[in-house]
């Protein structure tokens, strides 16, 4: 009822940068040490060549996300979105994870603020809200004991929103959460909204644990189907009122589970992403969809697929 049928999706190109990472966060499945033989850090060149090509096919987002690399200042975050801004003034930039900016402070000697405004000059228009996992600190004592705290990552999401820079909000479950942190997580995305109305949707990520370090300690939980249905709708029901969007991940569920969440409080079926690399380390099977498998999803379960920018606004065809 809040939603209606229709169902929105974003034609987009996912961008993972680099996968260097010194977090070694133990949900991760993408990430390598610099020594490492698979460890990778696009050049501006490499960036600006898959942008064009996302353009060219008619992409109106690029999601632009990498590890925590330690060899990347400030001035190196700045080339990728001017090496983006040089390809297409009107792509929509979704860039850099609280995590990053965090880095990007440190990297800097500059504040919070201060780097978010150089970031939203050279063409940053919203920020993804990964980095968030589970927004307890017991929790990420144990699965991300190097990465920001709760706190840190609240300071940054609420400073976006006070510069006027969109973000999304995220939850990673299915590891050693229990649901009272799953309520406590989504309690916190819901105070952060009625205070700054900052957050375009809310991105319920099941957690992908093939070739983590969390699997081989056995902390993965084995989740049937309506477990993720729940989620979902759970997730709408606290909510409801305060973030009107509710994206579900045919990345980590796969397309038929995700298609069953439309019916579950779910109205979003992400992006296109055309090429995807963290879930995909992490044992996903799935990297990318054609718009038009999307539209036929969508369908399949009687809704309305419609396109949209990463803001929500509909694209007229």
């Amino acid at each position: 009822k809040e939603v209606g049928d229709a169902v929105t999706y974003v034609f987009n190109r996912n961008i993972n940068f680099t996968n260097v990472c010194n977090n070694f966060c133990k949900f991760c499945a993408f990430s390598k040490p610099e020594s490492s033989p698979g460890a990778y850090t696009l050049s501006k060149k490499q960036v600006s060549e898959k942008v064009r090509k996302a353009v060219d096919r008619g992409a109106t987002e690029i999601c632009f996300q990498g590890g925590i690399n330690p060899k990347l200042d400030f001035e190196d975050y700045l080339d990728y979105l001017r090496a983006i801004r040089e390809v297409s003034e009107k792509v929509h930039i979704h860039a850099y994870s609280p995590s990053e900016i965090h880095h990007m402070k440190k990297k800097s000697g500059l504040d919070i603020e201060e780097v978010l405004k150089i970031l939203k000059d050279e063409g940053l228009n919203s920020v993804p809200g990964t980095a968030a996992e589970i927004l307890v600190d017991r929790v990420r004592k144990i699965i991300c004991p190097n990465r920001i705290s709760a706190k840190r990552w609240e300071e940054i999401i609420r400073m976006c929103h006070k510069l006027g820079i969109p973000t999304s909000a995220t939850l990673m479950y299915g590891h050693v959460e229990t649901p009272r942190e799953i309520a406590i997580h989504l309690n916190k995305i819901r105070e952060i909204q009625k205070d700054t109305g900052g957050f375009t949707e809310l991105v319920p990520l099941a957690f992908a644990s093939e070739n983590t370090q969390l699997q081989k300690e056995g902390l993965v939980k084995d989740l049937g189907p309506e477990y993720h249905l729940k989620i979902h709708a759970v997730s709408r029901l606290m909510l409801s009122g305060w973030i009107r969007n509710i994206q579900t991940s045919w990345v980590k569920l796969g397309p038929e589970l995700a298609k069953r969440t439309l019916n579950a409080g779910a109205n979003d079926f992400s992006g296109t992403l055309m090429e995807e690399n963290i879930t995909g380390a992490a044992g996903g099977k799935f990297n990318r969809l054609e718009p038009e498998e999307i539209r036929k999803l969508i369908s399949e379960k009687g809704k309305i697929p419609v396109e949209r920018t990463t803001t929500y606004n509909h694209v007229k065809k």
